[in-house]
């Protein structure tokens, strides 16, 4: 607890407006945002010098706005401002839409991230090492209580990275988010509660949260998490882990959280999360990239929901009638480098969500959001750094978004209200009237609108007065959501989760209930649910295993049991449960025959460093790595046991491991080894960088005359890379050796670049094979040669064969195409188009051809192509997309673009335009991939502005420059088994 000085804040307040305000001049150019919904407007509430450097803000229910001014992030030598950061009050008093009334609410901390008014008059704040709140007892306008709750004790002194956002339940409990905290130790000290949180060193050694009456919370590594407490710090515990920098969370009306996590590692995309309890997101600090998921790339970690916009640094849920109504429920984040805010709207996806995105606020360089929130009005209020410069600058601006015809409910704390504020102070007010409020709450558990059950169901769970009879009509109500928050809330002996798990239609009210089951009878339903697609699903049941089974009978479960689902489950919550490793557990991983189980122990065993184990990763490369993912992982975890981390520095990102360690000598000493198996050498092949010493034109040669068709392919393929007229010589003949199998001979097709003018015969006469998969390969990579009169009017011959072959001879001649397609927007025409048989190694062939679409230029699948666009992953062999979505977004690309990889245009002072998605800003550039992969960079001085598009750098032409045939191959490849009928061909 702590008095402050009003006269020592007047005073501090004086000086700085003194020391940094601006000419009315200045003020008068600050250029307002555009808004891209012309149903909505965005003016400026309040600006330097009343307010400057902004990284938080929020707005209590009397309407005033809670501002968090930093004067400490990266403070400058000849910096005038406060010696602290300050909390400053924010009001409007007049209504003319512009704060009149500014004053010092509290000052006192430093790094301070983050404001949050609770509906109980506390004032909650956050910085990058402790979590306190503040009481205005005497209502002044000035905080004259403080009450510490929560501290992180470590030498970490990065501003970011540590405490964050702030999210509140109907339950008083605080949801907070934390960063990974550079890796450094820390520990968690909660004053109520006596918890205690340490992370490890170096690259992050085991952390533990130990609580009153010897509670001890595993924290794992080097990661940020979201964590819980009461509103008064108690009962502590974590949530999810897996974060970068968490900057900002949120609930929607059903108890759901979304959080925006920052830069997963400096990589792009941030991240839009979904957060289910005991979830893992993927990113670790201080360990290697193969073991770094942003979206589930490593077992037993969750997708992202969405990609976002640079930096989001404020998400919210809008449930309000300000702005209008189809807003409501979509979530709304702010994103600092990218300047603007993203309107997403969720609609279900198995047990999580799919989103569809829109930029609806759209500013200059110079604006920076750092926070939004939402007054009681539904008005939308912007925090604003107002500057590219990370060092304080005095610079800061609040913004408020309105409706530009409003219809607003009286505002009367009705239950049915269609702002979610009013709807919980109404229930809380009906809370108090105990016996008469509370049969009021009961009554409206059958109100038509689900907002209003939503709030009367938190509302009385929270007094433990909801009756088994009044739960069972819940459990069967027709929102899903609603029967979601239900499972989540309910008390255990109100639900019978197993038969929710099983009967329920909506997938995600199926995994609220696998969470929540803890009788062993159950078992089988949870092995089961651990074969689902849904990595939710998954995740869900693994939750359920946890709740079921102690650490002991998790290890008899994976030595005994045969299904390789249940053993990955089984290794997985042994891992996170940061136990002892069981040496004999962990040999018997090393060889089990599911390569995801496989996966997990060998990250477990580079994570704690178990060396005894070093010599059997050496020995099982040459048989166990047999997918790039693993071979990768074995490399990088037998680096770890050889100490490459003691060069790992905090802007080390990718793959910078592989040149300090000996992971290339060691896979290339596999190529030489008689043991080593096939898929491992194709592995090698993947890996190795094409001109690697290794990889010699002897060495590929013989390569590609193994026993082992994926092997013979891949050196194929690394043999075109080379170039050498020899290497042509060798490509010609076994393009044209009928004894060949035709696939192979495609991919030595593809070598035969069509611009050379010695390669056009050949192809030419190959274009005749006999072969279909070997004379299209042929027509296909003729596009774009120079041909004769006589070899047109001979390839114009080939043409009367059959459909496919006259698409690509018209291609080739530049003549248009007798094939009939639908239009772009005919989706449901389209998939009826695309049925039929398809071959998907001609779709993976046509995915990386040089003269194909260009996939491979801005796309990474199967450890090939380039990480410019989403990353295509595999799950079971098929991408996340279905069918339908697939084909959309190909036919369609600007219908609905991911919005971590919405394009930019720049516009230069000298009238250049260029378009392209973000790939790195700093202080004195920005750079962008344009559609061919390419980077290009401008100077920010030579920029005039950078506006969002809203057309995909992915051409909206690409169906046009495939074949009705090349499009359901490619599809094939993507999908495999999506087709009505899939062909190997000949």
């Amino acid at each position: 607890m702590t008095g402050l000085s009003p006269a020592r804040l007047l005073i501090s307040s004086l000086l700085f407006s003194a020391a940094c305000s601006l000419s009315p001049l200045a003020a008068a150019e600050i250029k307002t945002p555009r808004s891209l919904d012309p149903r909505i407007k965005i003016e400026l509430f309040a600006a330097e010098p009343d307010v400057v450097t902004v990284t938080g803000l929020s707005v209590d229910q009397r309407g005033r706005v809670f501002v968090v001014e930093n004067h400490t992030h990266f403070r400058p030598e000849n910096y005038e401002g406060p010696k602290t950061d300050r909390i400053r009050l924010l009001e409007d008093t007049t209504g003319d839409g512009r704060a009149d009334r500014i004053q010092t609410f509290y000052e006192g901390s430093t790094e301070t991230m983050n404001v949050a008014a609770h509906p109980n008059g506390w004032i909650y704040v956050a910085t990058r090492s402790s979590i306190f709140r503040l009481r205005d007892k005497d209502d002044d306008g000035k905080a004259d209580l403080r009450q510490n709750l929560v501290q992180l004790e470590t030498t970490a002194t990065y501003p970011h990275n540590g405490f964050s956002g702030f999210a509140f339940d109907f339950f008083n409990n605080i949801y907070f988010a934390m960063g990974e905290n550079e890796g450094a130790d820390a520990e968690l000290v909660g004053d109520f509660g006596n918890i205690y949180f340490t992370l490890g060193q170096n690259y992050g050694d085991d952390a533990i949260l130990v609580g009153k009456g010897s509670v001890r919370i595993p924290a794992l590594r080097g990661e940020g998490g979201v964590f819980r407490c009461r509103t008064d710090g108690s009962h502590l515990e974590r949530i999810a882990t897996g974060f970068w920098n968490p900057f900002h969370l949120c609930f929607d009306i059903y108890g759901r959280m979304f959080v925006g996590d920052n830069d997963p590692g400096n990589r792009p995309p941030c991240r839009l999360l979904t957060i289910v309890q005991g979830g893992d997101y993927g990113y670790r600090r201080r360990t290697l990239e193969p073991f770094i998921a942003v979206n589930a790339e490593t077992p037993g970690t969750l997708p992202m929901t969405s990609s976002t916009g640079e930096s989001p640094t404020g998400v919210i849920s809008y449930e309000s009638d300000q702005l209008p109504a189809d807003y409501r429920g979509d979530l709304l984040v702010a994103s600092w480098g990218e300047h603007r805010i993203d309107r997403y709207h969720l609609t279900p996806d198995g047990a999580s969500f799919k989103t569809t995105t829109q930029p609806v606020i759209a500013g200059e360089e110079h604006f920076r959001p750092a926070g939004i929130a939402v007054g009681p009005d539904g008005c939308l209020y912007v925090g604003d750094w107002a500057d590219r410069s990370y060092p304080l600058h005095g610079k800061g601006r609040i913004w408020k978004i309105s409706a530009v015809k409003p219809e607003l409910s009286p505002r009367n704390n009705a239950l049915t209200s269609p702002d979610w504020q009013q709807r919980q102070n109404a229930a809380r007010a009906l809370l108090a009237q105990k016996k008469t409020g509370i049969d009021k709450l009961k009554t409206a558990l059958s109100n038509a609108d689900p907002r209003v059950r939503a709030v009367a169901l938190n509302a009385l769970v929270s007094v433990n007065k909801l009756t088994a009879e009044l739960a069972a009509p819940l459990l069967k109500d027709k929102e899903p959501g609603i029967r979601e928050q239900a499972v989540t809330i309910l008390p255990a002996d109100q639900v019978d989760f197993a038969q929710v798990a099983r009967e329920d239609p909506s997938p995600a009210v199926q995994a609220a209930a696998l969470r929540h089951i803890t009788i062993k009878q159950d078992l089988p339903l949870l092995f089961e649910r651990l074969h689902s697609s849904d990595l939710f699903m998954q995740q869900a049941a693994r939750e359920g295993l946890r709740q079921t089974l102690s650490n002991p009978e998790l290890t008899k479960l994976f030595s005994s049991n045969d299904d390789p689902a249940v053993r990955l489950a089984a290794i997985l919550l042994l891992k996170e449960s940061n136990t002892s490793a069981d040496e004999s557990l962990l040999q018997q991983a090393l060889k089990d025959t599911n390569p995801a189980v496989r996966f997990v122990a060998v990250e477990w065993i580079g994570r704690d460093q178990l060396k005894q184990f070093r010599e059997t990763l050496v020995s099982d490369l040459a048989s166990q790595a047999t997918t790039p993912d693993l071979l990768k992982a074995y490399l990088a975890s037998i680096a770890q046991l050889d100490g490459v981390m003691k060069d790992w520095t905090r802007g080390t990102t990718g793959d910078w491991w592989v040149a300090k360690s000996q992971a290339q000598q060691l896979a290339a000493r596999l190529l030489d080894l008689p043991g080593t198996s096939p898929e491992v050498l194709k592995q090698i092949l993947l890996f190795l960088p094409a001109k690697h010493p290794a990889l010699s034109e002897k060495k590929l040669t013989a390569l590609a005359k193994s026993a082992a068709p994926g092997v013979r392919t891949e050196a194929i393929r690394s043999l075109r890379e080379l170039k050498t007229k020899t290497i042509r010589q060798q490509l010609l003949q076994l393009a044209a050796d009928a004894k060949v199998d035709t696939n192979l001979r495609a991919e030595a097709i593809i070598g035969l670049d069509s611009a050379q003018p010695e390669n056009v015969k050949p192809l030419l006469q190959l274009a005749a094979d006999p072969s279909p998969v070997v004379a299209n390969e042929a027509l296909r990579t003729l596009r774009g040669a120079q041909l004769a009169q006589t070899q047109r009017a001979a390839l114009k011959k080939l043409a009367s064969d059959n459909d496919e072959k006259t698409a690509l001879v018209h291609r080739v001649l530049n003549q248009n195409s007798t094939q009939t397609k639908p239009a772009r927007d005919e989706l449901s025409a389209w998939m009826q188009t695309l049925a039929g048989p398809a071959d998907p190694r001609a779709g993976q062939r046509l995915f990386f051809h040089p003269q194909g679409p260009g996939c491979f230029r801005c796309h990474q699948i199967d450890g090939r192509g380039q990480q410019v666009g989403p990353g295509l992953i595999r799950t079971n062999g098929r991408i996340a997309l279905n069918r339908e979505r697939l084909v959309e977004a190909i036919i369609d690309p600007s219908k609905d673009i991911d919005p971590g990889f919405l394009p930019l245009t720049i516009v230069t002072i000298d009238g250049q335009t260029a378009s392209g998605i973000y790939h790195k800003h700093n202080n004195k550039e920005r750079s962008i991939y344009d559609s061919n992969g390419k980077i290009r960079s401008f100077k920010i001085d030579e920029i005039e502005e950078m506006v969002p598009s809203k057309t995909s750098i992915m051409p909206n032409g690409l169906v046009d420059q495939m074949t009705l045939q090349e499009f359901r191959d490619l599809i094939a490849y993507l999908l495999p088994g999506s087709n009505s009928e899939e062909s190997s061909s000949d």
